[in-house]
């Protein structure tokens, strides 16, 4: 119990980047891993050298028995058959206790005990970092927010602590939540819009099986914007569906290089990387269908609010990546930078 409702223990900022910038961004790390991924740093070593870039170190402790918990949960448990039909499971949208396999059932008490802790914990922790920004400790200067899984969780409650205080509207720029074990309800994403001045991204996987059954006592009255897309009119918040690049909850540390390039945060590789594609036909909500990695033709459909137009581009390529590069022409209504380049 006090692991769960302790005192947070630790809270810091590390650079990802030198010298002194206008634009700041924080990235948050979701959980840790042994070998490369150790390190807060680690999922962000791709992120393009523009503007003043920190990770937020938070509750190291805590993040290392979760990211232990769900290896171990992946590679001792769950074969390869269990996690397709667990995938036909999320999708379809019957997310209940019935549903689970009970041999994954069985094995819940290995991770249920971590997940909780974490996820108290990054509620408090994004608590904490809305004081800070409040307090202007970066000057008046604007600030990006990205993370993944517990990481856009720290993200979500920082906005909601903002927007319980008057005056906090705009301090922050633009928003990226990936994997967000959070509500997606559009009561909860309204309010915290209106401290955002930018865009807000939700990248989702609707196949993330993990994330479903770590987060099934909810999921069954909630919406979880980690797995679907935000219903809601408001042209700022763009869901991005991830399905193609992401396979599994783990897949957001291991593949964050390529999300990065797909959502149009500029790389080291990538630098100008910006999904803006041309126009055609009609449009219903705010969605972005990354395209699937093993086609040879890649094929891309934005759709926007009612006000704009869907809008796809086919690419011949295998890459993601080089797809940006060859695209030159920038036209308007599709997914602007969103982070400032140099």
């Amino acid at each position: 119990m006090n692991k769960c409702v302790g005192a947070i223990e630790e809270f810091e900022f590390l650079p990802l980047s030198s010298g002194k910038h206008l634009h700041l961004t924080i990235a948050v790390t979701g959980w840790l891993c042994s070998g490369k991924y150790s390190s807060f740093q680690a999922p962000w070593c791709s992120l393009g050298e523009c503007g003043e870039q920190y990770c937020l170190v938070w509750e190291s402790r805590f993040l290392r028995d979760l990211g232990s918990a769900m290896t171990s949960l992946l590679d001792g448990l769950v074969s390869m058959v269990a996690q397709e039909a667990l995938k036909y499971t999320v999708l379809s949208g019957i997310v209940t206790a019935l549903t689970w396999p009970a041999s994954l059932l069985a094995a819940a008490s290995v991770i249920d005990n971590p997940w909780c802790v974490c996820l108290n914990r990054s509620a408090e922790v994004g608590k904490h970092l809305a004081q800070v920004l409040r307090s202007r400790q970066q000057g008046k200067r604007p600030v990006s927010l990205i993370g993944f899984s517990l990481g856009a969780r720290v993200i979500y409650y920082c906005l909601q602590e903002l927007a319980s205080d008057q005056g906090s509207e705009g301090v922050v720029e633009d928003v990226v939540l990936l994997g967000a074990p959070v509500d997606g309800s559009e009561k909860a994403w309204e309010r915290m819009a209106k401290v955002v001045a930018g865009k807000i991204i939700n990248g989702y996987c609707r196949g993330d099986w993990l994330l479903g059954f770590l987060y099934r006592s909810s999921a069954a009255q909630l919406s979880v914007a980690g797995l679907q897309p935000i219903n809601i009119q408001d042209r700022r918040i763009i869901n991005v569906d991830l399905s193609s690049v992401v396979k599994g909850h783990l897949d957001y540390m291991r593949q964050m290089d390529t999300i990065l390039v797909a959502i149009g945060v500029p790389t080291k590789d990538v630098p100008g990387a910006s999904f803006a594609l041309p126009q055609s036909g009609p449009v219903t909500n705010g969605t972005v269908d990354i395209p699937d990695q093993t086609a040879n033709e890649q094929q891309v459909t934005i759709m926007q609010n009612p006000a704009e137009k869907t809008e796809t581009c086919t690419q011949e390529s295998r890459d993601v990546k080089k797809m940006c590069q060859s695209q030159k022409r920038r036209v308007t209504g599709g997914i602007s930078l969103i982070f400032h380049t140099c």
